[in-house]
This record gives C-alpha cells, sequence and structure tokens, in this order.
C-alpha cells in the first residue's frame, strides 16, 4: 500500500516546469510535452489573467498535475481546466481528489463563476461521479460546413477572446483558421478551428471543411460517432439561471479546446474571406 502521508499540492514555480513535463510527456510516450516551451507557453506566456500550473508533491517528486486558464463564458469570468495528470503509480481517488479541491478553492478565489474542460469521457465522467461536475453535451463533429454553422446568434454562452489571445492561440491575426490534420490512414481533413463572426466564407470552402457545430450539440454520447464531452461546474447561481447547463445556450468552436493543435493549412484563397 501507497503512503501518501506527505503528499502535497502546491502551485508549480518556474523551477517545477521540467518535472512537470516529465510527468505529463508520461517518460516521452508524449511527443508533445518535450521540454519547458510547452509549459512556459501555457503557464508563463499566457496572456489572459494569471493561469495556474498546480502540482502533487510526494516526497519531492511530482506525481500529478492540474492546470487552469482564466477564460470568460460571454461576459461571465471563467477558469478552463486541463492537463489533467496523475502519474499510474498514484492513480485513485487521493491525489486527484486533493488536486480537485484545490482547483475548486483556487477558481473561486480567483472571482471564476464556473470551470469547463475539454476532457477525455473517462476523466469528465470521473469528476461527474466525484467532483460534482456535469456533462450537460457532447459535441459531434460535422464534415461539410454552412455559415448557420458558424453563426453564433445570440447565444449566451461562448468563448469571449482577446485579439492578444488569439495570436497567443494561433501564432497570428487571422479572420478564419484553417489546420490541416491527418489520420493514421493518411487520410487529410481541413478543420476550421476558429473564425471572426464578421467573416463571410463561401459555401464551396465550408463544405470541404469538418468541425463542430451547434446543431451537432447532443444531450448524450452517441453511439455511432466520436463526440468530445464537454463538463462543466458552475458556482454562481446566476450561470445556472441563465442555463449554462443547457446545450442550446452555447457557441463552442474546435479552436476554443485545447485539445486541437494548430497546423495552418493555407489552401484556400483568402481573399475569398469577406467581412461584413
Amino acid at each position: 500500500m501507497l503512503n501518501l502521508e506527505n503528499l502535497i499540492v502546491r502551485k508549480a514555480e518556474d523551477s517545477d516546469a521540467l518535472s512537470v513535463v516529465n510527468l505529463l510527456s508520461n517518460n516521452g510516450l508524449n511527443s508533445y510535452w518535450k521540454d519547458n516551451a510547452q509549459w512556459n507557453h501555457f503557464y508563463a506566456d499566457y496572456p489572459e489573467g494569471s493561469p495556474l500550473s498546480l502540482i502533487a508533491e510526494l516526497d519531492g517528486k511530482v506525481i500529478g498535475h492540474y492546470g487552469l486558464l482564466p477564460v470568460k463564458f460571454g461576459q461571465w469570468p471563467a477558469m478552463l481546466g486541463l492537463h489533467a495528470y496523475v502519474a499510474e503509480p498514484y492513480r485513485g481517488l487521493t491525489v486527484i481528489s486533493m488536486l480537485m479541491q484545490e482547483v475548486d478553492r483556487y477558481t473561486v478565489a480567483s472571482g471564476a463563476k464556473a470551470i469547463c474542460g475539454f476532457a477525455n469521457s473517462q476523466f469528465s465522467l470521473i469528476k461527474k461521479t466525484f467532483f460534482q461536475w456535469k456533462i450537460p453535451f457532447w459535441l459531434g463533429f460535422k464534415s461539410g460546413l454552412t455559415a448557420d454553422d458558424l453563426s453564433r446568434d445570440n447565444t449566451p454562452f461562448f468563448f469571449s477572446y482577446s485579439e492578444k489571445w488569439i495570436h497567443w492561440r494561433f501564432g497570428s491575426n487571422k479572420d478564419v483558421y484553417f489546420s490541416r490534420y491527418v489520420t493514421n490512414d493518411g487520410a487529410e481533413h481541413i478543420q476550421l478551428l476558429k473564425s471572426n463572426q464578421n467573416a463571410s466564407l463561401p459555401q464551396d470552402i465550408l463544405s470541404f471543411c469538418e468541425g463542430w457545430s451547434k446543431h451537432y450539440i447532443f444531450s448524450k454520447e452517441q453511439k455511432n460517432q466520436f463526440c468530445q464531452p464537454f463538463s462543466v461546474k458552475a458556482y454562481d447561481q446566476e450561470l445556472i439561471d441563465a442555463g449554462i447547463y443547457k446545450g442550446e445556450n452555447w457557441f463552442i468552436e474546435m479552436g476554443d479546446s485545447d485539445t486541437f493543435r494548430y497546423k495552418p493549412w493555407d489552401g484556400f484563397k483568402l481573399d475569398e474571406v469577406i467581412l461584413s
């Protein structure tokens, strides 16, 4: 039986970056986490408020992590949870419970009204079962988009970002962000990660793209297609009354999630993008 008597949870310092990267890389199996550059990108260079890299430490060894990035749901301040990981020998409820307890404390203390995440199905269910999160809907992937799919309309809940955040996320400021994704079998997909609400794209361009659509939001997991669970926890009754747990009140783009890496694809003539 593991002795967790000396387990502590604390904010990661710059000097902890390499230990966090080693943990998240799973001993090199996750090629994305190669060096401190990724940690710095999320937890030192993030342009919106004060990000938090939270670590679980046992006898000087980092064995767990949870990250928080300040975001806004329309007018409401919130947090995006990401990079949740516990080293395999320490998995169970003890470590993750201590992390999530501190996540709640920090989020409320920061003034955020809610927290959300784009975790996988397994961790989303853990959060729902043990930590009072909800999975109000699953986001489906639509191939062949239309202008209506990209229109936010008057939905109260959406990710509201500054131009600085856009540049941080995508490395440039454009009206549309197309990303190239290649599956294991070599098939190429053009994903529309984010677009300016004032941008008008011709249908012959949209028909080649895939992305999330407000019409592909499901109240439960779909058996015939892969969907991304969206989990959220509200700390303020005002948001619950405003319908934060209802899918029809949300507009979410793939680029709002930390899951999708941006690999620029410029195959379309961008002069065909019209600003209205």
